[in-house]
């Protein structure tokens, strides 16, 4: 019988080797604290990701996926084979605390009904990233992700873009938060395999507030600032229009499912 360990971590990659690099290091640092397994699927990468992480963190158990698949379904490969009773949803491109994982389950350990927490995502520079979301319109993505740079500093529109990203409650305490982000997320195996992951049919974007509204019908999704991250975030919707495609696909299957709301 496999033994139980408290945490895998889950990780996808496509040629995100300098990603890789500069997380992978953090990552032991602090998943070495805990019982843990570190889970990794590759897309088929062409930038040498696998070859590097066998030679260097031959610990990490690689899956190299040559089908086409999402973020939430590669992940959701992880899920299958996971051992944790928490199971953490990472994207590459972060550095980790390295006493996160002990806060985290320390806090969850505490709370039977949370489902998923998510730490504090700072940028680079040590600033918030303001990535914990109240339900969103159809306006509010359209300023967020089409509108002019300028447009978003007029008073009135900041103010709506601040209230979207709950910055009017803050990011200096603990709360229950609508819709977290799929980039770090810290969750209950076995809600997630009851749930069956993500939603498979979001290839990227929205799979992550689809999972949150779904984990909502029986569990809370909580911030827990006293844990975090570094993200560098690339905000890839915003300069690549393949990725914008994606995006507007997403929201259509996130607005479809779960009720349009327009103001």
């Amino acid at each position: 019988m496999d033994k139980l360990v408290d945490i895998t971590i889950s990780l996808v990659s496509y040629n995100q080797r300098h990603d890789l690099e500069r997380l992978l290091p953090s990552l032991f640092d602090a998943a070495k604290l805990v019982c843990s397994e570190i889970l990794l699927v590759d897309c088929h990468s062409s930038d040498g990701t696998v070859q590097y992480v066998h030679e260097q963190f031959s610990m990490v158990d690689v899956f190299v996926n040559s089908k086409r698949a999402g973020y939430g379904e590669n992940h959701n490969i992880n899920l299958e084979r996971a051992k944790g009773r928490y199971f953490v949803i990472m994207n590459s491109d972060l550095l980790v605390d390295k006493d996160i994982f002990i806060k985290l389950i320390d806090f969850i350990d505490a709370h039977d009904d949370i489902g998923i927490v998510s730490p504090k995502i700072l940028n680079e520079d040590g600033t918030i990233q303001g990535l914990n979301k109240r339900y969103p319109s159809i306006t509010d993505l359209f300023i967020r992700r089409f509108s002019p740079h300028f447009f978003s500093q007029f008073p009135i529109v900041r103010r709506r873009l601040d209230y979207y990203e709950m910055r009017d409650i803050g990011y200096d305490h603990i709360y229950d938060v609508p819709l977290l982000s799929g980039c770090f997320m810290f969750c209950r195996t076995d809600l997630l395999r009851k749930l069956e992951g993500f939603d498979s049919k979001y290839f990227l974007y929205f799979e992550d507030y689809d999972l949150c509204r779904r984990v909502q019908k029986t569990h809370r999704t909580v911030y827990n600032p006293h844990a975090s991250v570094i993200h560098f975030w690339k905000r890839e919707a915003h300069v690549n229009w393949a990725f914008t495609f994606y995006f507007i696909r997403s929201a259509f299957l996130y607005f479809n499912r779960w009720g349009y709301k327009f103001i």
